[in-house]
């Protein structure tokens, strides 16, 4: 376990409630613990991932849009939570064994990420919502025990800054701004790709238009379809996507904008 560095933690402290502190944790974190990669998830009991924050380089869309569409309900970590998991550091194999899960769960999440190595941290924010990150290695240099336990000493700092930022009852996403004048542009891009691979022509069109806050009568006319058309492609596309509320819907989606936009 590395030294605090204090520069880092600074700069952690100075990005609170800005739209830059996932970024300044993600370098205090990387500080704290050798690891190539890492990925910060929100995630609230019941509801969808959220995605916060990656420095991956390579494989990224492919992860994304698997995890965050629906994978994640078969990630270790957040059955584990749905479970009653309490706070602290884990190593992805752990968990896995754990749970009984099948060694194919782990050969092909390595497969197709590229990571060698998992380890999770997990922060309780408020009841029912936490924080996930997770440290990959691209090599087969598994995290020691020694590593895990100094991680686990810096727990009560790290709990502390991740509760101020996010605070209990606040969704857990804090998005840098995109700039640039193409956002219009990105946003009906995630609008038409949206559910792809997973959802129908016809669904994707009326999950599209679900976020974009339309009811079902004006879906239906809009569509040239009847509203009971609608319903039931709003019921088959919620269980698709699994969520079950128009919320849930816009928060899939919120991930998959980000994930496609590029957003960091």
């Amino acid at each position: 376990m590395n030294p605090l560095d204090e520069t880092l933690l600074t700069r952690a402290i100075e990005a609170l409630g800005s739209a830059t502190f996932p970024r300044a944790l993600a370098g205090l974190l990387q500080s704290l613990i050798d690891c190539d990669c890492l990925l910060m998830v929100g995630y609230r009991q019941g509801g969808p991932a959220v995605y916060l924050y990656d420095n991956l380089s390579r494989r990224r869309e492919l992860l994304f849009q698997r995890y965050l569409n629906g994978l994640y309900t078969e990630d270790p970590f957040c059955r584990a939570l749905s479970a009653g998991l309490e706070p602290g550091v884990y190593s992805l194999r752990g968990l896995a064994a754990e749970q009984g899960m099948s060694p194919r769960y782990l050969a092909d999440f390595y497969r197709d990420t590229g990571w060698r190595e998992e380890l999770g941290l997990v922060i309780r924010l408020s009841h029912g919502q936490w924080l996930m990150m997770f440290m990959g290695r691209l090599q087969p240099r598994p995290f020691g025990l020694v590593e895990q336990a100094g991680l686990r000493r810096r727990l009560p700092l790290l709990e502390a800054l991740c509760r101020r930022h996010w605070p209990a009852g606040t969704a857990p996403l804090a998005l840098a701004p995109p700039g640039g004048l193409d956002m219009e542009q990105r946003v009906q891009a995630a609008l038409a790709s949206f559910g792809r691979g997973r959802l129908t022509r016809r669904e994707a069109q009326v999950a599209a238009l679900l976020v974009q806050g339309m009811d079902n009568e004006a879906i239906a006319a809009s569509l040239g379809i009847g509203e009971g058309t609608v319903k039931n492609h709003r019921k088959h596309l919620y269980a698709k996507l699994g969520v079950d509320s128009r919320s849930a819907l816009f928060a899939r989606f919120l991930s998959h904008l980000i994930t496609a936009a590029g957003i960091p």
